[in-house]
């Protein structure tokens, strides 16, 4: 009877140990997500990529492409590497798919959308001897085609 009661109580021991150990990797899942939510917010937020996306949606889009300087190449290709980057982070995984819902239901998609669709004269054009924008830039054109979901009844 003693041994018995001892295997009932490693059993319940047990029981609470493997629960205690999903509840912390959990916690542990959650709190790598914020860390990459928050690893994407402060690189998109950082200065050269906000100028560079200023540039674009207030004069960019007014120019014909063929008069574009070679500095309005550089900020159209620095917005195009950023969320590029986001793409890459948010297709990949990095970032689970409810925060990466929210991301692109809030201000950042319609940024998104906003920037590739300025973009699109530079996003066809060779940007390598061999590809396009669109090709070379391929995370920020699926996370356009996210974005484009996500905003869909705000357009």
């Amino acid at each position: 009877m003693g041994w018995e009661i001892a295997a009932n109580i490693a059993e319940v021991v047990t029981s609470i140990s493997l629960v205690v150990a999903i509840i912390q990797l959990i916690r542990e899942k959650g709190n790598e997500n914020t860390s990459a939510f928050f690893y994407l917010h402060q690189y998109l937020s950082q200065e050269q990529f906000s100028i560079a996306r200023k540039k674009v949606r207030t004069e960019l889009f007014k120019k014909d492409y063929t008069t574009w300087t070679e500095e309005d190449r550089e900020q159209a290709n620095r917005v195009c590497a950023s969320y590029d980057q986001a793409g890459i982070l948010i297709s990949g995984g990095v970032i689970n798919p409810k925060t990466a819902r929210g991301f692109l239901s809030s201000s950042w998609g319609r940024s998104i959308i906003d920037q590739y669709e300025c973009l699109h004269a530079f996003l066809d054009d060779k940007q390598t001897p061999s590809q396009t924008g669109k090709e070379f830039f391929h995370h920020f054109t699926w996370l356009y085609l996210q974005a484009k979901k996500y905003q869909g009844d705000k357009i």
